[in-house]
């Protein structure tokens, strides 16, 4: 759509410029792209599901010659067909390099023979050494020629390659313009460009049982770079950014968050530890006694009917939840700790049934539910000299500064510890 709207205003651009229509309107202005397909403009990476990735890798790890063509299987033999063009050894080596190296179509074209190094690295724990292999990555359109590491089972693979590789001359980069040895030629020719969507990937996804596009499209070899990226990013321990745009070989880190799309798991288990809900609303336990309510006793407010679990009692307000005093209860006379008499016998009384209340929570009890000292100081020094429901204020009752934590807050989800 925007090709075809540039189109339109050149031509009209055009008519106006060599005065062969008399001008009425500015294309440019009138024919321009409108903000609302502007921003759907630029790169769309899509990831391929880890379920089907994870059977493409077993497929391209245990690739056979039987798997690409039907040309080596005993039927095709039988009736005179030729195998495969490309020896197996280096369509393991290619495949290799597209499910672990995260590159190019074109820059795996262009590997250099020997574009595979080797070092040891030592754990920092353990002190075990193990071996780390480098992939040396040719110049692309947005960086030079880079080393990045890569599974070892790269570096084997390109080396099996290697060993039966016959000798092969010198072609031309089309990038630098150099003569220079490349890893996947084969009788004087790169392989082609198209041989990897068009072969290989069809292989394996006939190999692994799977379709050949997913809900996203066609499974092709960019989407494997696209894979990567975001597996490294959603790791228990994750790639950073910078780590990543190295990795990946961009010039600018906003060509990489294009690409370090955040899985759906992980961004709920983030947002689900924010706990958003039960920052601003969070539940109290309370005890029903339904005697009261079924004898009437609770009719005429004689006898309370509900009871709010403080931790180390409970309070008989009614209307607890827009007590001002429900963090830092003072001893009202509505307050009823749990070791004295009546505490113990309700505790043990039947016809108590439980239930969870939600509460509202304002900024001063969300700090003191938050563990702050200072916040819960602070509350408990501002309701000094606010009146309790039973009338007098703490300083009245002589309880100075101290109060009862309300400590049974939970989460907004039963069973949840504060």
């Amino acid at each position: 759509m925007a090709n075809r709207i540039d189109s339109l205003r050149s031509f009209f651009c055009d008519l106006v410029e060599w005065e062969w229509i008399k001008p009425r309107f500015d294309p440019r202005r009138v024919l321009s792209l409108p903000l609302s397909r502007r921003a759907q403009l630029g790169p769309n990476p899509r990831i391929i599901d880890d379920v089907v990735w994870a059977k493409l890798m077993a497929a391209g790890l245990t690739l056979n010659t039987e798997d690409i063509t039907p040309y080596g299987t005993p039927a095709a033999k039988a009736a005179g067909w030729q195998a495969n063009y490309y020896p197996i050894e280096m369509l393991r080596a290619l495949v290799g390099v597209w499910l672990f190296g995260g590159c190019r179509i074109d820059e795996i074209r262009r590997l250099e023979l020997d574009c595979i190094i080797w070092d040891e690295g030592q754990d920092q724990q353990t002190g075990e050494t193990y071996p780390i292999c480098l992939l040396r990555v040719p110049q692309n359109k947005t960086s030079g020629p880079f080393n990045k590491p890569v599974d070892p089972v790269v570096g084997q693979l390109i080396e099996a390659w290697k060993l039966v590789r016959p000798s092969q001359p010198d072609i031309e980069d089309r990038k630098t313009r150099r003569r220079r040895q490349h890893l996947f030629t084969y009788r004087g020719q790169l392989i082609g460009s198209s041989y990897l969507n068009e072969k290989i990937i069809p292989a394996l996804c006939r190999k692994a049982g799977i379709p050949e596009q997913d809900s996203r499209g066609a499974l092709t070899s960019h989407r494997a770079r696209t894979t990567i990226a975001t597996q490294l990013l959603n790791a228990r321990e994750p790639l950073s950014l910078a780590d990543l745009q190295q990795w990946l070989g961009h010039k600018h880190a906003a060509s990489t968050r294009h690409y370090a799309a955040i899985l759906q798991r992980t961004l709920a288990a983030a947002y689900k530890k924010a706990d958003y809900f039960a920052r601003n609303v969070r539940t109290i336990e309370v005890l029903i006694d339904r005697e009261s309510i079924l004898s009437g006793a609770a009719a005429d407010g004689g006898q309370p009917w509900k009871y709010y679990d403080l931790g180390d009692g409970y309070c008989t307000y009614d209307f607890f939840a827009k007590c001002p005093h429900r963090l830092a209860c003072a001893r009202c006379p509505f307050y009823l700790p749990k070791q004295s008499h009546a505490g113990q016998l309700l505790a043990v009384k039947e016809g108590i049934e439980q239930m969870l209340e939600q509460l509202e929570l304002t900024d001063d009890e969300r700090q003191a539910l938050e563990g702050d000292r200072d916040a819960v100081a602070t509350l408990a020094a501002r309701l000094a000299d606010t009146p309790t429901p039973g009338g007098p204020t703490p300083k009245e009752l002589g309880t100075g500064v101290a109060f009862i934590p309300l400590t049974t807050l939970r989460d907004s989800l039963p069973g949840g510890s504060s």
